[in-house]
């Protein structure tokens, strides 16, 4: 399982500015390791990503069961995590059912907290770490049990029902993935 001062590290790496480093911290200072766990309360960290093809302009979503939303790839940490990068590549592996992925974001192009429904039972609250990750628009994706549908969509032509954070948040989470893609190829390793 990841440790604190793992998950401290990578916030801290976090490529775009962001209002909700301070309330990550507080998290951490508060909860300790807790705070990387979803059975230790009703608020902690989760990893997330969002897969696009910079090619088309286009990204992955699932219309996710729990929230009847579209939104990224994500969820909770497990066990055998020993980053928040390796929860948000297996997330996405897992979700969308894609066979590979050409490039995955060294660092976390977003942080972002947010309140959940009811139907996330006694979840309340999640710190989330997004990363970014490349595929093409060509491969299939497979539903996962966790979702109703996976699906690309062109940035000019996102669903109706999107996350409601994701509204305005989508296309600069699109804009900092391609940064950061295009950083890692300006500096490989």
């Amino acid at each position: 399982m990841i440790h604190l001062d793992t998950a401290r590290a990578e916030v801290r790496t976090t490529s775009t500015p962001t209002d909700f480093a301070a309330d990550f911290e507080r998290l951490f200072s508060a909860f300790g390791d807790a705070a990387l766990r979803r059975g230790a309360g009703a608020e902690h960290v989760t990893a997330s990503c969002l897969v696009f093809d910079p090619d088309t302009e286009s990204v992955l979503l699932n219309h996710h069961r729990k929230a009847g939303l579209w939104g990224q790839f994500g969820g909770h940490l497990e066990a055998e995590d020993d980053s928040l990068r390796s929860a948000a590549r297996r997330e996405a592996m897992e979700e969308s059912g894609l066979s590979r992925l050409t490039w995955f974001s060294p660092a976390p192009i977003d942080l972002h907290v947010h309140d959940l429904s009811a139907s996330f039972g006694a979840c309340e609250r999640h710190f989330d770490v997004v990363f970014a990750a490349v595929a093409s628009a060509d491969q299939v994706p497979v539903v996962s049990d966790e979702s109703l549908a996976v699906k690309w969509f062109p940035l000019s032509a996102l669903p109706s029902s999107l996350m409601p954070d994701l509204v305005v948040r989508l296309p600069k989470l699109y804009q900092a993935g391609v940064a950061a893609q295009q950083v890692s190829d300006r500096h490989p390793g």
